[in-house]
């Protein structure tokens, strides 16, 4: 799995490669850590369209973030998502949590 990062002004752009399994999860959990501690971030935008899969616990580390962004009057959204992880997500709900979108 591949995550490319990029900033501008007051918002991260995470490009996400690749299934988020065990060894993924973990990489994804750094990368939320290295933008928590970015001050100015308050708006973080997904891209997640070459993500077949997620685990549980991947899903638990986006949960997480987007609890830490929210507590700091930030937010956070999917912009781009594989057809399988789409409709995961809408089963499961996410999309009452934050926004969701195929492209």
């Amino acid at each position: 799995m591949e995550i490319e990062l990029s900033t501008d002004e007051a918002t991260a752009y995470v490009v996400i490669k690749g299934s988020i399994d065990l060894k993924g999860g973990d990489r994804l959990a750094e990368k939320l850590q290295e933008i928590t501690y970015m001050d100015n971030i308050d708006h973080v935008v997904f891209t997640m369209t070459e993500v077949k899969t997620i685990t549980s616990s991947g899903i638990g580390k986006l949960l997480n973030f987007f609890k830490h962004i929210n507590s700091k009057s930030g937010s956070m959204e999917i912009k781009g998502i594989s057809d399988s992880l789409y409709e995961q997500f809408l089963d499961i709900h996410l999309n009452r949590i934050f926004p969701i979108s195929k492209s």
